[in-house]
């Protein structure tokens, strides 16, 4: 059975809000990675460090408004919710990124090396 755990996120100017975090299978995690639909709002893919709310809308069941109303550092109960259920996702997401700098990281070298065109 997938684990789940119900975060309450507490707003210093509103009323609070229940949020259910799921553990996901890895057929979500790989959907989720692999379709990034906050790559359109960079606001939201940039929210925290080495991921974005779109990842943790995948692991939850609150929408963007919900969440957009709180602080950082207000929806920390949910990110650590969500890190403590969906460890794989996180660790897979990392790995991802690190790959991804890696080979930017190898183009840029190469275009610093290659022989200019004629």
């Amino acid at each position: 059975m997938r684990a789940t755990r119900q975060v309450c996120l507490q707003p210093d100017d509103g009323d609070s809000v229940v949020v259910t975090v799921r553990e996901l299978t890895i057929a979500e995690v790989r959907s989720a990675l692999l379709t990034d639909e906050a790559i359109g709002d960079p606001l939201q893919a940039l929210v925290f460090d080495g991921f974005g709310l779109g990842d943790l809308l995948a692991q939850c069941d609150a929408s963007a408004a919900d969440l957009e109303r709180f602080t950082p550092s207000e929806l920390a109960p949910l990110v650590d919710a969500c890190r403590e259920l969906n460890p794989f996702f996180f660790r897979v997401r990392a790995v991802l990124a690190r790959s991804a700098s890696e080979v930017l990281a190898a183009v840029e070298q190469m275009s610093l090396i290659a022989p200019a065109a004629s």
